[in-house]
């Protein structure tokens, strides 16, 4: 039989497919030519039992939620002998529900099985991972003659930004199975894995309007819309059928993808469904909307229901912000929250990394609030504000008269207050050493001894930890523990400083916007111009201050300049200066009032500190803007070509664009306005 298997192999790749699928001849040439395997020698690889936790915590909270939809799918397909599994995006099996007749049970799909194609050839998992779409591999159709009487279905699930995140298989172990009854059970394995895809992209993009248009792929396309048309996310089945890409998400609007009627349906009018037409080819569609779900309804990422009264009394009386008010609209932002939403309920511990200022507690305790310790105590503690001879005692507690000055009753400390809770340690990476070897048993074992006390407290809690230290290198100047760093780092994520965020302008109106407390009060253009191009040094939090000042600094209910600049270095902070167009010169138009400004000559003494002269200055960006257009000429407006040419990174690119006023089209030089202003809405 091996012989038969090996020449049954060698035929379909000499002769062609000789009947079967295309994709299977495909696998079976790359287990050969590729993998180097023998169909006759299978080598499934199964992980221990610690590497199969370490696959689940990083699946997170995301596999709670599929698993729901396998054992209602089972239900469906039990009956045919076949068991249920979830595997992730190496191929791993990390949750599984078993037929109750264990007659056709695969012990090969068993928890912790690894089905890469590489490994397990010709495959449901494996095959689909590589193939991006739904898989049927029926008895033969297998490369190793072993798994030749089993049968197997599989079906990728996408997230909400279109990346891979597991796959649904159904298998069984019937060689007498027929080939009818497979396919029945195909079909059931591509809805269930486009029932969770829209759970996800609907629980991801919940506070926002999601469209579902038809789709020539199985699962419809969902496009999810702010209030005012803008697109702001895209499914995977829409970003291949309208070509959207990572960069246009957030700079198009639904009216780039449509026709636009004459008179625009209403946002309502769209949520009972409409017919538009598409752009690219003319084709009518039936679409219709989701409205944004309540932040108090139930699912595993609203709002708890105890939460909400905690949110309205936020830090110094003003609401508290939500993990979406955090992320806004910066790609790196909302990678960021998808991981930490995975990770949701796992008992991973997260770092948080990030210059001073970037809102680090702010994103803490949004997740806290948000999270399922949401009932429970969310206590912060700073690592760095307080003296190193009273860190041990605040953190761990003390019992009485355990030293002078001791409180008689003793004290808890942040540990045993936040039992139960989240514990925010803020800047982790100031820690003394010899009180990181203390929190690493801690964290190890989940009990605490307060000094003077021979008690022990068994503790549950999450730890959030921040720092806007270099981690890597305090490790390697032996400041901050190795295994620490890797016990915190259940999660990291990385928030990056307010000049690099794709968003900056709409949380400069944002952060306005909270601070005028219902005021119609708003930046003129020119102040809103040198605010996008300020370094904030500060970031966030010198935004907030820098926005509660002028608010009571402006004239006529605008924000000038001088209203910014008053008792601050924000004039030298400015990254450009533009010295064609000053306040003064601008129309007062649409409720601009003209405003006194500092003359260019101050402007340059304010930018004496960086001992760059304004003509040098002016003429170096005048270069860089004309070797960016440049590059998008010679490119074509192909992004990834123009970045190479540059030698910048995306985000810099970007960055680039907005300050400089280009966009991606081929008519940069233009100075009369005439070019489409680039968002830098990513």
């Amino acid at each position: 039989m091996q012989g038969d298997r090996r020449q049954s192999v060698g035929l379909s790749l000499s002769e062609g497919p000789l009947g079967v699928s295309d994709w299977r001849a495909a696998s079976w040439r790359r287990c050969i030519v590729d993998y180097k395997l023998d169909p006759a020698s299978p080598g499934v690889y199964v992980l221990s039992s610690r590497e199969l936790k370490h696959q689940q915590d990083a699946f997170g909270g995301d596999l709670s939620i599929a698993t729901l939809d396998v054992e209602h799918a089972l239900s469906m397909v039990e009956e045919g002998g076949y068991s249920a599994h979830i595997a992730n995006r190496l191929g791993t099996i990390v949750a599984e529900r078993r037929s109750r007749d264990s007659t056709y049970y695969c012990p090969t799909d068993r928890l912790g099985a690894v089905w890469s194609e590489p490994v397990g050839g010709t495959n449901g998992i494996g095959t689909a991972i590589l193939e991006q779409r739904p898989i049927s591999v029926y008895l033969s159709d297998h490369f190793f003659a072993e798994f030749t009487t089993q049968a197997c279905v599989a079906a990728p699930f996408f997230g909400a930004t279109g990346e891979l995140m597991g796959v649904l298989g159904f298998s069984t172990r019937n060689s007498a199975l027929p080939e009818s009854t497979q396919r029945v059970i195909f079909g059931v394995a591509r809805r269930v894995a486009e029932r969770l895809e829209k759970k996800y992209f609907g629980d991801f993009y919940r506070k926002r309007y999601i469209l579902t248009t038809p789709s020539s792929e199985v699962t419809p396309s969902l496009i999810a819309l702010d209030d005012e048309f803008r697109i702001v996310g895209a499914s995977r089945s829409a970003r291949q059928q309208f070509s959207l890409s990572d960069s246009s998400i957030g700079s198009l609007s639904l009216w780039s993808l449509f026709e636009r009627p004459t008179r625009p349906p209403s946002m309502d009018r769209l949520c009972t469904g409409v017919e538009l037409r598409r752009l690219m080819d003319g084709e009518a569609a039936s679409v219709r909307a989701r409205a944004p779900l309540q932040p108090e309804g139930r699912g595993r990422y609203l709002v708890p229901a105890g939460a909400a009264a905690i949110r309205k009394t936020g830090t110094a009386g003003t609401a508290a912000l939500t993990v979406d008010d955090c992320a806004g609209q910066d790609p790196q932002m909302l990678r960021n929250v998808e991981v930490l939403r995975r990770i949701a309920g796992s008992g991973l511990h997260v770092l948080l990394l990030g210059e001073s200022g970037v809102g680090k507690d702010t994103l803490a305790r949004a997740l806290h609030l948000e999270g399922p310790r949401s009932q429970r105590p969310f206590i912060a503690f700073n690592c760095a504000s307080v003296p190193e001879t009273l860190v041990d005692s605040e953190l761990f507690g003390y019992s009485g008269g355990a030293f002078t000055g001791a409180k008689r009753e003793g004290h808890a400390g942040k540990f045993v207050q936040a039992d139960g809770g989240t514990l925010f340690l803020d800047e982790i990476g100031d820690m003394p050493v010899s009180l990181q070897t203390r929190l690493l048993r801690v964290l190890e074992t989940g009990e605490v001894s307060p000094l003077g006390s021979t008690k022990t407290w068994h503790i549950d809690l999450q730890i959030v930890a921040a720092t806007h230290q270099n981690l890597v290198q305090r490790m390697r100047e032996g400041k901050f523990r190795q295994d620490l760093f890797f016990r915190l780092a259940g999660a990291i994520v990385t928030i990056p400083a307010l000049r690099e965020r794709m968003d900056l302008e709409d949380l400069i109106q944002a952060v306005l916007k909270q601070c005028a407390d219902g005021r119609d009060i708003h930046l003129s253009q020119f102040a809103l111009r040198q605010l996008l191009n300020y370094d904030w040094p500060g970031n966030i939090r010198e935004l907030r201050n820098l926005m509660q000042r002028a608010v009571h600094l402006h004239q006529n209910g605008v924000i000038g300049i001088d209203a910014l600049s008053v008792g601050t270095m924000f004039l030298s902070g400015l990254r450009s200066i533009d010295t064609g167009v000053t306040e003064a010169a601008i129309s007062p138009g649409e409720g601009l009032t003209k405003e006194v400004i500092p003359s260019s000559q101050q402007v340059r003494r304010a930018n004496d500190e960086e001992s760059i002269p304004l003509r040098a200055r002016i003429a170096a960006e005048t270069a860089e803007r004309r070797a960016i257009a440049d590059a998008i000429g010679a490119s074509g407006g192909n992004l990834a070509s123009c970045v190479k040419m540059l030698g910048m990174s995306r985000a810099t690119f970007y960055r680039k664009l907005k300050r400089y006023r280009l966009s991606m089209n081929q008519n940069n030089l233009s100075e009369n306005g005439g070019a489409r202003k680039f968002s830098n809405r990513a």
